[in-house]
């Protein structure tokens, strides 16, 4: 694998919970329609994307040996969150302790990462571009996705160039398979 191309490392969302968040994506945001429906642990905030200069070998063997020992992790989310002085709208965590647990342990496999501007905070993206009416953004604040539901699949993410438009794509993955469920 080409770790040139920014390298993010994600949580997957099951359904029927992806599925929900993608409609509320298709009715709100017209910028992640190409975007998977995922947590991203590194790459975007705490640390950034996975440094270019590692082998792809290397860097795997450690995401699974990592996969192998961490538990999935049973969680729900709280409320909309609206990111200061922006038109970011995001989902965030009823308890976010195992997804900083979780951040925290993939910084000492042995791999490195980009640096980051941005404090971690475990969410999931729901809306990215453009101003809004208050109608909207009233709407905004008072969704809520009922139901917990288990984060079980590691996944690595790519940004790839193909006729004439950005797509993420999932280049890696592995099931969680540690003893037990965080959360």
């Amino acid at each position: 694998m080409d770790l040139g191309n920014s390298t993010y490392v994600c949580l997957d969302i099951p359904e029927p919970h992806y599925s929900r968040v993608r409609e509320l994506r298709e009715t709100y945001c017209n910028r992640l329609d190409n975007f998977p429906v995922e947590m991203t642990i590194a790459g975007s905030s705490g640390v950034g994307a996975i440094k270019a200069h590692h082998r792809w070998e290397e860097v795997e063997a450690r995401l699974v040996e990592f996969c192998r020992k961490t538990p999935p992790i049973l969680t729900e989310f709280a409320g909309v969150v609206r990111f200061p002085g922006t038109d970011i709208f995001v989902l965030s965590m009823r308890d976010p302790t195992p997804f900083q647990e979780f951040h925290e342990a993939l910084q000492h496999i042995g791999v490195e990462f980009e640096p980051s501007s941005f404090p971690f905070f475990p969410h999931l993206s729901l809306r990215m571009s453009g101003p809004l009416r208050e109608q909207d953004i009233n709407v905004l604040f008072s969704l809520r996705i009922e139901g917990t539901f288990t984060m079980d699949t590691l996944s690595l993410y790519q940004m790839r160039r193909g006729d004439g438009a950005d797509k993420v794509v999932r280049v890696w993955e592995h099931r969680l398979e540690g003893i037990g469920s965080a959360g």
